[in-house]
């Protein structure tokens, strides 16, 4: 059976590895098709798309967008997005001053409780990508502040925490809206990351799909069987397309690998099929202003 994964992260946003090193990788494991969807940023695209053609693997153009509904943190992943929408590519612009604006500040708050490191010594670590938490969190470990990840969000970076500060979001009609006008699919991801109750997931979601949402993982690293067969429920119910994919970040989400996640995920090809004939019907309505 080809599987594919439709959710990864590169250096481009909070992963270690460049969108050369994923297709390689996917190469490596025997993927079909992968799709590139850093956080708020499409920058990486082009170097995936070159080299997946190289290796033979399907790529995907997509990103993932963090957004809100009445509080609660989602994101939006956007699969087959073009960046030639100059609306969205001055929304992600906006996105990336302020996440920088939010970078600063974090580590103001952290040199003042005593944790001394450098700003331009965590860009250093993005690599020309995004500068993210795990960056923070990394130059943090490198300091002997903390010995991992989680314990730097635990104590220093997380919400709540002495240093943290809250990001600026797109609101969550905007996302759907400047997705779907890139020309994209938009699908909500990892639904059941959120904690909600069903009945609070399943009202978030059907105001979604009134804005545009085309989509859902139910294919998802956490996911047990009970999970996907519960979100393909609510899929059908709501008539969304099913997508997966394993959330890949590399050396920053140890033990979770491309493709299979934690060991047990598989994303069919027929997912991936069944998405590009739902973006082309989209497409065409969208072209003929219905």
């Amino acid at each position: 059976m080809k599987t594919v994964d439709l959710h990864t992260h590169s250096i481009y946003s909070d992963g270690t590895f460049t969108p050369k090193e994923i297709m390689e990788y996917g190469k490596e494991k025997g993927l079909a098709a992968i799709a590139l969807t850093d956080h708020d940023t499409l920058e990486g695209i082009y170097e995936a798309v070159m080299w997946g053609s190289k290796y033979g693997i399907e790529v995907i153009p997509g990103i993932e967008v963090s957004t809100e509904y009445e509080g609660t943190e989602i994101h939006i992943a956007g699969l087959f997005v073009s960046n030639e929408n100059e609306e969205f590519n001055s929304a992600l612009e906006g996105l990336r001053k302020s996440r920088e604006n939010r970078n600063r500040q974090m580590v103001e708050k952290l040199n003042d409780i005593g944790v001394s490191i450098k700003y331009e010594d965590v860009v250093k670590r993005a690599e020309g990508g995004i500068v993210t938490r795990a960056h923070i969190a990394r130059e943090i470990i490198n300091k002997g502040y903390a010995g991992s990840n989680n314990e730097v969000f635990e104590r220093y970076i997380g919400k709540d925490k002495p240093a943290y500060v809250k990001r600026q979001v797109l609101s969550w009609t905007d996302t759907l809206r400047l997705i779907n006008e890139s020309g994209g699919l938009a699908v909500l991801a990892h639904p059941l990351l959120y904690k909600l109750s069903e009945r609070r997931l399943e009202m978030i979601i059907g105001e979604l799909v009134k804005g545009g949402l085309a989509g859902i993982e139910a294919y998802y690293s956490t996911h047990s069987l009970s999970d996907i067969n519960y979100v393909k429920q609510v899929a059908q119910k709501y008539k969304l397309r099913l997508s997966g994919g394993s959330d890949f970040h590399g050396a920053n989400k140890p033990k979770l690998d491309l493709g299979t996640g934690y060991g047990n995920l598989k994303v069919p090809y027929d997912v991936l099929e069944v998405l590009k004939k739902e973006h082309d019907i989209r497409n065409s309505k969208r072209r003929k202003g219905e």
